[in-house]
C-alpha cells in the first residue's frame, strides 16, 4: 500500500504560484489518493512557471490551446496553464471532484482573482472546467473532444496497474502534435520501468534537467517527462541507440532514490545537477528501459510520503527560477535582491521555499515510518 505522510491539520496548502498566493484545499485523511498536494504537482507547476517568457510553455505559444490535466487533484498544474491563457479540463474521479471544483473556483475564477487583486485581468485566464474521468471506461473519451494542444498528468504513475490505463488515455486524448508533460515521484523501480517501457513504445520521451527546473522546487526524486507521439509505435524487438544512456539514467535514479531515503538530501541534490545546461535528455524506449530490471532500490525507497504544508503557513510569493540554476537564486536571496513575480521581499519568497523543503523532508520520514500508512496511520 503506498505509504503517505499525514497530519491532522493539513486541510489547506499554501503555494505562490505567478505571484498569486493560492490557498489549495485538501484531505490528506481521505482514502483516495487525489485529494492530497501533492510535490509532484508543485514542481511541475513551478517548471510552467519558470518556462512561461519563451520556449513551448511561453504565454503567446500556450493562450487559447486546449489543455486536459488527467488525474488533476487539487489542480495545481492545470492552474499554471490556464494562468497563461489555455482552455484547461481538470479531470479525476470520486470524493476529488468538489474539492477540485473548488479549489478552482477559489483561486483562477474571475471573483477570485479580482478579490484578491493580484493584478490579474479576467481575460489573460484561459477558460476552465473540471469533469469526471475514469481512465478504464473508454467509452467517455469521445465526449472530451479530442485531441487537446496539451496533456499534463502529476504523480499519477504510483503502481505499475495504473499505467496501461493511462497510456491509453493519453493516446485516446492527443494526436500527433500534442505536447503531454508527465511528471513522476520515483517510488519503485518496477513501477518505473513499466512506465517507460509501455509509453516509450508510443512516445518519444524527454527527461527535463534539473537546470530547466524551477531551481527552488525539484529535488532528484521528482523527474519531468516531455512526451511527443511517434509516428509508428516501436515493436518489441526494437532497439535504442540511447540504450547506455538509460542504463545511466536508470542507476542514477536508483542511486538518488537510496541517498533521499537515508535523509542525505544534500548528496542526492548534487546528484543531478551534472547534466544541467546540457538540455533535456532522451530517454530511450522499451529495450533500454529494461536495462535497470535487475537493480533493486531500497526498500524505503519503494514508497514514498509528503507532509502536506499546516494550514496558516506563512503566505507569500518566490521567484520563477532564475536562468542561473540554484547557484545564482542563493546568491540573490543572501543579498536580498530576489523578488517574486508580484514584486515581494525575498524574505516572504523564502518562506515558501523552506516549505517546500520542510515538506520533502517529511516525506523522507514517511518512508522510514512504516506504521503511516494511507488514511488511518494504523500499524499494518
Amino acid at each position: 500500500m503506498l505509504e503517505r505522510w499525514n497530519t491532522h491539520f493539513s486541510t489547506t496548502v499554501n503555494q505562490e504560484l505567478f505571484g498569486i498566493d493560492f490557498q489549495l484545499a485538501q484531505d490528506p485523511n481521505s482514502s483516495n489518493l487525489g485529494t492530497t498536494v501533492w510535490d509532484a504537482s508543485i514542481v511541475l507547476a513551478k517548471y510552467i512557471e519558470k518556462n512561461s517568457r519563451r520556449g513551448d510553455f511561453s504565454r503567446p505559444k500556450v493562450r487559447g490551446k486546449r489543455a486536459l490535466e488527467l488525474g488533476a487533484g487539487m489542480g495545481l498544474a492545470g492552474m499554471a496553464l490556464a494562468l497563461l491563457g489555455a482552455e484547461v479540463v481538470f479531470t479525476d474521479i470520486g470524493d476529488v471532484l468538489p474539492l477540485l471544483r473548488r479549489n478552482v473556483e477559489q483561486n483562477i475564477s474571475p471573483a477570485a482573482l479580482k478579490l484578491r487583486d493580484a493584478g490579474w485581468a479576467a481575460s489573460e485566464v484561459g477558460r476552465t472546467s473540471v469533469a469526471s474521468l475514469d481512465w478504464s471506461d473508454r467509452s467517455c473519451y469521445a465526449d472530451f473532444k479530442p485531441p487537446y494542444d496539451f496533456i499534463l498528468a502529476a504523480d499519477c504513475v504510483y503502481s505499475e496497474l495504473a499505467v496501461p490505463h493511462l497510456l491509453a488515455t493519453v493516446l485516446a486524448m492527443g494526436g500527433p502534435r500534442t505536447q503531454a508533460i508527465i511528471t513522476n515521484e520515483f517510488r519503485s523501480q518496477t513501477v518505473h520501468d513499466e512506465f517507460m517501457a509501455q509509453f516509450g513504445r508510443h512516445f518519444t520521451i524527454r527527461k527535463v534537467a534539473a537546470g530547466k527546473m524551477d531551481a527552488n522546487y525539484q529535488h532528484p526524486l521528482i523527474h519531468i517527462y516531455l512526451l511527443k507521439r511517434r509516428k509508428e509505435p516501436l515493436q518489441d524487438g526494437d532497439t535504442s541507440a540511447a540504450a547506455e544512456e538509460g542504463a545511466d539514467a536508470a542507476a542514477a535514479t536508483t542511486a538518488d532514490a537510496v541517498a533521499d531515503a537515508a535523509g542525505q538530501q544534500a548528496a542526492g541534490a548534487a546528484a543531478e545537477p551534472a547534466t544541467a545546461g546540457q538540455g533535456d535528455a532522451d530517454v530511450p524506449g522499451p529495450a533500454a528501459a529494461a536495462v535497470a530490471a535487475g537493480s533493486s532500490s531500497s526498500g524505503a525507497a519503494q514508497s514514498v510520503g509528503l507532509q502536506a504544508a499546516a494550514e496558516g503557513e506563512p503566505g507569500s510569493s518566490q521567484p520563477g527560477g532564475s536562468q542561473g540554476g540554484a547557484e545564482e537564486a542563493a546568491q540573490q536571496l543572501q543579498a536580498g535582491t530576489a523578488t517574486s513575480p508580484s514584486g515581494r521581499s525575498s524574505e516572504r519568497a523564502a518562506a515558501y521555499q523552506q516549505q517546500f523543503q520542510t515538506r520533502r523532508q517529511g516525506a523522507m520520514l514517511a518512508r522510514l515510518l512504516k506504521d503511516v500508512k494511507l488514511g488511518g496511520g494504523s500499524e499494518p
